[in-house]
């Protein structure tokens, strides 16, 4: 038996076609992969208001049970946690000046970034500030509420 010779270029293998081949590949893998980092931004964006409702949902419960230090995590969380998916900024890097900025550019109105603002700042401070908690907690709790739903409305992707 002898073996055949096939001088096809499409199924020889040299060493030019071989790193070709490993370029193209790799070029279709990096994008394959970076389209899949955008899904998962779009769909982080997309969910990023029902992730928040349900913080607000365990926020009201801890609410209900006066747990004031649990409650006012859950609300950061639900604030920072829905800004961060909302606008596909990592938790790490948020601050409250890119946060003012990226809402800008999204178009959001000052009125609303400054309730926005205020939200996370009425949190923090309530948190540490002596006075009636539950009135304070009842008034965070609200406008929270208010001020994602307000911006799920305002920011259209």
């Amino acid at each position: 038996m002898s073996r055949a010779v096939v001088t096809d270029c499409m199924y020889s293998a040299t060493p030019v076609s071989l790193c070709c081949s490993c370029r193209l590949a790799a070029l279709v893998s990096s994008s394959a992969s970076l389209s899949q980092a955008d899904n998962v931004a779009k769909m982080k964006t997309k969910k990023a208001n029902k992730v928040a409702t349900k913080r607000m949902k365990l926020a009201g419960k801890l609410l209900s049970e006066n747990k004031k230090d649990a409650f006012y995590d859950e609300v950061l969380k639900a604030l920072w946690g829905y800004i961060s998916d909302k606008l596909s900024i990592p938790v790490s890097r948020l601050s409250k000046d890119n946060i003012e900025e990226k809402l800008r550019n999204h178009g959001v109105s000052e009125e609303l970034i400054k309730e926005f603002l205020n939200a996370l700042n009425d949190c923090e401070f309530a948190r540490f500030a002596p006075g009636d908690e539950n009135q304070a907690m009842d008034k965070v709790y609200s406008s929270s509420i208010e001020v994602i739903s307000r911006m799920e409305n305002s920011i259209k992707h």
